[in-house]
């Protein structure tokens, strides 16, 4: 009689789907946050320091935006390992993680909803305080739950599984990063259904870079006053430029000649953009997630394969950790670690730079409000999702250093063909805009190639011995450059009087030198045996 063989359980889609609210709640959240604060807090810090006149001639209005912006990058070294380790000990009828989920959460997305709350007050100098406050206490709380709802994933999963429950959660990461890019869209329309006129024509008017909304004519075009005498009919070209771009005073030989009018209410003081219901809206899907994850777990919770491990505080790690000159590997694999690390720390430099300035470059340079960039930044974000996968089998088949060498080549050819456009045909905006949607999609694709290959890459040199010691390597790089590329390119825009398409000049030279030194990398390319285990650990350390 023939015997029946056990058939394989396989992942439960259903419930890996539901467990990753919790990730797209945090990723609404960051995408919204990293859109939003930093024109925010330009406006606010040009009001108060007079357009930069009141600071220090090293310091400048961009420098302390792109500062404030790496706050969640430092909290998340410090507060995040911490949390994490401290779900794994906790007992409780909810299991380790939810507590903190639920405590922390709601918390969370109040301190964020009254974000662009604080920035309504009239007092200027108040209200930055107040907007610094009610950011580093959602920065914290943040930190809190964050490495928990990542863990709830490897809590419900058995391992052999958790690749493809890996896939599920990034999924739904993508999706809450997607709806956090086109909230704007979505709560300028909710405030005019529900009647907020007021609010619903604030959003979608043209303001200049303090938040102030525009008089416009018929034809919705920023109404100008010329000053000192200046002829625009002798200029119309300079005049056109000037209107169409996202400038707010238009200088000649260094003399201001014209200005933008701006909307006064009825107190005759400037009515600004208030940015309140995009951050509403996206605190209240974020809590609505909250509420499916509570749902899930009260009913699955048996299903929880760490309810009843117990995990002490030990002296160690099971993977040594020791420093790079005590490794057990030759001289040159040391040297290619090192110079791996050094391209990655360039690397990460120019695209942690992007993102605080994006939102800020589109309003400046192209005239563009931020509830319509972000949805650029989408494009921008859904290209290098989908090539997450080519870019996988590009580095087995080509090899992972030649196809981050590819990526990198890509994505500075595109930063010096915008830069090029950009400049040579200012009077061309509909080629300008068209070079622009290419990068974003090209550049998307390249910085994929990049991504996927710079981890297995680097745990190759160790070997499967040292998987956590080098993946700690890799993200002292990443996490590294995550604080010094803002505060750098900052630093730069300030240097060239806030112009942010110094951002890309910035980011193009950060990646070619990191281009230059991955060159020196020789080794690092791993063997069919070694694959299985080099995507254990990147799924690992991607959880």
């Amino acid at each position: 009689m023939p015997t029946k063989t056990k058939k394989k359980k396989g992942l439960n889609y259903k419930q890996t789907f539901l467990i990753g609210f919790g990730f797209m709640a945090c990723m609404l959240l960051w995408s919204v946050y990293n859109s939003y604060v930093p024109v925010i807090f330009r406006a606010k810090l040009t009001e108060l320091t007079d357009g930069g006149s009141k600071l220090p001639a090293f310091l400048s209005v961009a420098l302390l935006v792109n500062a404030i912006m790496t706050i969640d990058n430092i909290f998340g070294v410090i507060f995040q390992p911490y949390f994490g380790k401290k779900s794994d000990k906790t007992h409780t009828k909810w299991g380790k993680r939810m507590p903190y989920i639920i405590i922390c959460l709601p918390i969370c997305a109040v301190f964020f909803s009254l974000i662009p709350v604080a920035a309504t007050i009239k007092a200027t100098a108040l209200s930055v305080v107040l907007m610094m406050t009610v950011i580093i206490f959602f920065n914290f709380t943040m930190s809190v739950w964050r490495s928990p709802v990542v863990s709830l994933m490897p809590d419900f999963t058995p391992s052999p599984l958790q690749s493809d429950a890996n896939a599920v959660i990034n999924i739904m990461g993508g999706i809450g990063q997607m709806v956090g890019f086109v909230i704007g869209t979505i709560a300028t329309g909710l405030v005019g259904l529900l009647g907020f006129t007021a609010l619903h024509d604030a959003l979608k008017a043209k303001a200049n870079s303090l938040g102030q909304i525009l008089e416009v004519d018929a034809n919705n075009r920023p109404l100008v006053n010329y000053l000192n005498g200046f002829d625009p009919s002798a200029n119309k070209e300079t005049v056109e430029n000037f209107i169409e771009s996202g400038r707010d005073t238009l200088f000649v030989n260094g003399e201001k000649v014209a200005e933008k009018v701006v909307k006064l209410g009825a107190n005759g003081e400037p009515t600004y953009v208030n940015y309140t219901p995009i951050f509403v809206v996206a605190a209240v899907i974020t809590i609505l997630c909250l509420v499916v994850l509570v749902l899930f777990y009260k009913k699955n919770k048996a299903n929880d394969l760490s309810k009843d491990v117990s995990i002490e505080a030990s002296g160690g790690d099971e993977s040594k950790k020791v420093k790079i000159k005590d490794l057990p590997i030759t001289k040159a694999e040391r040297k290619s670690l090192i110079t791996m690390l050094a391209a990655l720390f360039l690397i990460n430099n120019a695209t942690e730079a992007i993102v605080p300035n994006f939102t800020n470059f589109a309003l400046d340079t192209l005239g563009v409000k931020p509830i319509y960039s972000t949805l650029m930044m989408a494009v921008f974000a859904v290209s290098l999702a989908a090539f997450g996968i080519p870019a996988g089998v590009m580095g087995r088949k080509l090899g992972r250093k030649k196809t981050i060498i590819i990526g990198l080549a890509v994505i500075v050819a595109m930063f010096a063909v915008y830069i090029t456009v950009s400049q040579l045909f200012a009077t061309n905006r509909m080629f300008v805009w068209i070079t622009l949607w290419i990068a974003l999609v090209v550049g998307g694709a390249a910085v994929g190639c990049i991504n996927i290959n710079t981890l297995p890459l680097v745990l190759a040199i160790g070997g499967r011995e040292y998987v956590g010691t080098f993946t700690g390597y890799y993200y002292t790089a990443t996490f590294s450059a995550a604080i010094t590329g803002p505060i750098l390119c900052g630093w730069l825009i300030g240097l060239f009087h806030e112009d942010y398409n110094f951002m890309f000049l910035f980011c193009a030279i950060f990646f070619a030198i990191g281009l230059a030194v991955i060159t020196q990398v020789k080794h690092g390319e791993s063997k069919p045996e070694d694959e299985e285990w080099i995507k254990e650990a990147v799924e690992a350390a991607d959880d």
